[in-house]
């Protein structure tokens, strides 16, 4: 309900105008016009002290394309499942079915709009290999569908089928490679398709181990292809201004990092059997020893096909599934990089009937060097929303898709701004027309997540961002901006944790020769 108005001008109309600031941000309140001058005045006043009057990364432009008719990039894809099908459709590529759910009457909805309105990138879709023939099918109907954004029409060219990712990357039709398979053959794959030259595109989490970590980023670097992890958080326009926050020291000294995962559905906690067309599978369409690689060759089981992420020989738990995003964001901000010692516990208490995955879950990494912990908390029977925390000297820090800072009540930095503690010191949200007061909406747009971000005053999904800034390194323009170092420290970090909990000792990095040493 808007609140009563003094002299023409509401909270909502304050807080609007508090938000023309060059930053999406505000210092008091004032509920008289004059009163309001005065605030804006003692605003800029800080933003300028403390040099964010000017938030550089928030005056980015989107790159220009970098398609012409001579380099035309030609992509295979390992793992058409749902998360395929979205890689796909950030470069240009949707099933019929969903050009037919997302029209009515010859107009498209908005998310269809969204598609036709989106950077054509210039690449073929060349060719496919999954191990379930659903989804393979469904791969080949895909790149034969002739739709591609800005409503260009191509002709209609199927992707080639490859039984075997080998057969794949030995090919000299495929330029490139997107990798989005069970997490045990990340390592496997991209290491073989590096070798053989061709730039990568790895689904998070990198790899399954320290061990295949240490080898993939040795081959990465011999092999000079373009590699990019999918974190598509390295895109979020919120992350890149809490990072630069951070450098200039808005924070004060960070002691702590709390980062989280709440849920408590069955999917949300990764059990998949019958999801999507998982119905359809059986013995006779799945590719089982293809499946399991390096695992060793076991009876075929559908459970562990479709839920694999619960299995610790396939999937890496709850900690590669999303203490990997999370550390991800934290390590983009304040460049964490390989915790010295961690510590877990936790248990499967609850859902018992598929893998050895924990429901609950329990970490703490230690940064001495850095004078900081970060903390995770996992929990698949509760779906209480918790954004990242960062706790400094000088404010307490949310962020998510949007920025919420609270200036801590003892700090000498901000003494002489007055403010209700429950007030933010500083907000941002890729949304100018919100009101900032109203906790219910601040906390929709902090749980955005890494989906649309904002740049060059559009609003963008960060996920063909990402897939862009891999495409146009691999034309010479620019560089990835998850690389292999970056996935190396998000590899080694959640595999100390799940180390930690498997062996409930403290688990130590050693940093020189590279291995994580027990107890």
């Amino acid at each position: 309900m808007e609140e009563k108005k003094s002299n023409g001008m509401s909270r909502r109309d304050t807080i609007k105008a508090l938000a023309t600031l060059p930053v999406l941000g505000y210092f008091g309140y004032a509920y008289n016009a004059n009163l309001l001058k005065i605030e804006e005045a003692k605003a800029q006043n800080y933003l300028e002290r403390l040099k964010i009057d000017k938030i550089e990364v928030s005056e980015e432009k989107l790159s220009p394309p970098t398609g012409n008719s001579g380099n035309r990039i030609r992509f295979g894809v390992v793992g058409n499942g749902w998360r395929g099908e979205q890689l796909l459709k950030s470069l240009g590529y949707v099933h019929p079915d969903y050009v037919e759910d997302s029209s009515e009457n010859g107009i498209p909805d908005k998310g269809m709009q969204k598609f036709l309105d989106q950077e054509d990138l210039n690449v073929e879709f060349a060719a496919v290999c999954d191990t379930f023939e659903v989804h393979t099918r469904r791969g080949v109907e895909i790149s034969a569908n002739d739709l591609r954004p800005f409503g260009k029409k191509r002709d209609p060219k199927p992707a080639k089928v490859f039984s075997s990712y080998k057969e794949m990357i030995a090919s000299d039709d495929i330029d490139a490679i997107i990798i989005a398979t069970a997490d045990h053959t990340h390592a496997q794959i991209a290491i073989e398709a590096a070798k053989a030259g061709k730039h990568i595109y790895l689904e998070k989490p990198m790899t399954h181990s320290i061990e295949e970590a240490v080898e993939l980023r040795k081959v990465i670097k011999d092999t000079g292809v373009v590699f990019q992890l999918g974190h598509q958080n390295r895109q979020q326009m919120s992350f890149k201004i809490a990072n630069e926050l951070y450098e200039k020291g808005v924070f004060g000294d960070v002691s702590m990092v709390q980062v989280y995962t709440n849920r408590n559905t069955v999917f949300g906690a990764w059990i998949r059997d019958d999801a999507f067309d998982h119905k359809l599978g059986n013995k006779d369409n799945i590719n089982w020893e293809e499946f399991l690689g390096n695992v060793p060759l076991c009876e075929f089981d559908r459970k562990k096909y479709f839920s694999w992420q619960r299995y610790s020989e396939f999937g890496t738990s709850i900690t590669g599934n999303d203490l990997s995003h999370q550390f991800e964001c934290m390590n983009q901000v304040l460049k964490l990089g390989i915790p010295e010692t961690v510590v877990a516990l936790g248990g499967q208490y609850y859902y018992k009937h598929h893998g050895d995955m924990p429901d609950v879950f329990n970490a703490v990494f230690n940064y001495p060097e850095r004078g900081l912990t970060m903390t995770y908390d996992g929990n698949l029977k509760n779906d209480a929303y918790r954004p990242s925390r960062i706790l400094g000297s000088a404010g307490t820090v949310d962020v998510d898709r949007a920025i919420l800072m609270y200036k801590d009540n003892h700090t000498d930095r901000y003494k002489d701004i007055i403010l209700d503690p429950s007030d933010p010191f500083y907000y941002y949200a890729p949304d100018d027309d919100v009101d900032a007061i109203s906790s219910a909406t601040s906390q929709v747009y902090m749980k955005g997540g890494y989906g649309p971000t904002t740049i060059d005053g559009k609003t963008v999904e960060a996920t063909l961002l990402h897939l862009k800034e891999w495409v146009d390194a691999i034309r010479g323009q620019g560089k990835p901006s998850c690389d292999i170092e970056a996935g190396f420290e998000e590899a080694v970090t959640f595999n100390l944790a799940n180390l930690a909990y498997e062996h409930k000792k403290v688990v130590t990095w050693d940093k020189v020769n590279e291995k994580a040493i027990i107890g």
